[in-house]
């Protein structure tokens, strides 16, 4: 089964990349055949990135479907590659062809948003890229405070105006139109991705539940954890370790969607748990909100219950986490303890390790073996406190800051461990 997502994996990757554009260069080849072969590339070049412009749109939609099958973090990485790839290939079209009037003012302005806006996303919205260098990390921190999390959600959205702009600027092209099969291809793409964009936004206000916040409580000096109760949750698809979007529509600042993991499942009196660490203009504010205050959640989304299910034979299940992504392996614990499980848990101060008698009970099970300190484990200490033959018969869950998983994944390349035997679900996006 873990072979299976990886070619699911690969199968997704291939489907956007070369099969989705592949009909719209067939269908305009016929047409551009009395077209010099320089202006041909580049005119090529820009139908593929008109082409992924539109796959950015509808994986920005984040279909509840496709994220059951290869994960959101998947989906947003692919969603942040291919805007960088239809960008370059945008500015080789640019570069690669002439035109005036309304035809080069449409194409030049949606190419000026598109640059812009790639320049601001890449700084804001992709911490999947910010993450691996430190300085520029620090420095999208410090503009955080200008530039707050909803005023990038906002600003990303003219990618829209962009496309817009493209299909305006395609449509002025009297030796394009008149390509019969391309245009038809063009037009009905552009038109199911409106509508799928159009359709996703009405999907997400019925998909959106209301519940009450009952309690709103620090567990540290940066962690609150939240308790929701409302009789719609039980109408959400939420399995264990998933993550869900919480808003408070009627609150300003907070009326954009943010993902966060639960710690526990709904139980009999309809109630869950979130733990969310202020990182940010939207989590500052939490602390704040009054107990009794409406909110709208959406979900859930994940795959480690998933991931699971798929790898029962498996005998061991081994967790390494630290700091706040120890927050989704709460709830799967919990609702996984017919497993053999080992936990390696850290966080940078004591008072940073969370529900510290949930642990404690749970080390009273034969079947958990937790470790949890302040500071990080060194390699030799997990490595000698793995269960009996680990490196054959285990599976891996991986979370937390971003350089303590990708440590992990090196540690456990080096000791042989088939990378399908790990699971890691980064909120990088």
């Amino acid at each position: 089964m873990l072979r299976n997502f990886k070619y699911k994996l690969i199968i997704f990757w291939s489907i956007f990349f070369f099969v989705i554009p592949l009909p719209f260069l067939q269908t305009l080849s016929a047409g551009l055949s009395t077209i010099s072969t320089t202006e041909t590339t580049a005119i090529y070049s820009g139908v593929v990135a008109y082409v992924w412009m539109l796959a950015t749109i509808f994986l920005s939609t984040r279909p509840h479907w496709l994220d059951r099958l290869i994960g959101l973090p998947n989906m947003y990485q692919l969603h942040g590659i291919l805007a960088i790839a239809a960008l370059i290939l945008a500015w080789l079209h640019k570069l690669g062809t002439s035109s005036d009037g309304l035809i080069k003012q449409t194409g030049d302005l949606a190419l000026i948003i598109f640059t812009t806006l790639m320049v601001y996303s890449l700084f804001f919205l992709a911490n999947w890229l910010t993450n691996r260098w430190q300085f520029i990390n620090k420095f999208k921190i410090k503009l955080e405070k200008l530039f707050k999390h909803e005023i990038s959600i906002w600003l990303h959205r003219l990618n829209l105006i962009a496309v817009i702009l493209v299909f305006i600027h395609v449509q002025l092209i009297n030796y394009i139109t008149s390509i019969v099969p391309f245009i038809l291809l063009f037009d009905g793409l552009s038109l199911l991705t409106a509508i799928s964009y159009l359709s996703s936004k009405f999907n997400w206000n019925q998909r959106q539940k209301t519940v009450r916040l009952v309690q709103n409580r620090a567990l540290s000096h940066n962690v609150r954890e939240l308790t929701l109760q409302g009789r719609q949750l039980t109408k959400l698809d939420l399995r264990p370790g998933d993550f869900i979007f919480l808003s408070f529509p009627q609150l300003p600042k907070l009326r954009e969607p943010h993902p966060f993991s639960l710690v526990t499942l709904p139980d009999q009196t309809g109630q869950l748990k979130l733990a969310i660490r202020a990182d940010g203009d939207f989590t500052n504010l939490i602390a704040k909100v009054k107990n009794g205050a409406d909110l709208k959640i959406a979900g859930g989304f994940g795959r480690y219950q998933q991931f699971l299910n798929e790898n029962n034979q498996s005998a061991n299940l081994v967790m390494i986490t630290g700091g706040i992504g120890v927050t989704p392996l709460f709830s799967l614990v919990e609702n996984n303890l017919s497993r053999n499980m080992y936990l390696f848990y850290s966080a940078h101060h004591q008072v940073d390790l969370l529900y510290p008698k949930k642990l404690s009970d749970w080390q009273k099970l034969p079947q958990f073996n937790g470790y949890w300190q302040k500071g990080r484990f060194t390699d030799d200490f997990v490595i000698q406190h793995m269960p009996k033959k680990w490196k054959n018969d285990s599976l891996f869950l991986l979370s937390g800051p971003t350089p303590l998983i990708h440590h992990w994944e090196k540690v456990l390349s080096f000791y042989h461990i088939d990378s399908k035997n790990i699971f890691k679900e980064e909120f990088n996006w």
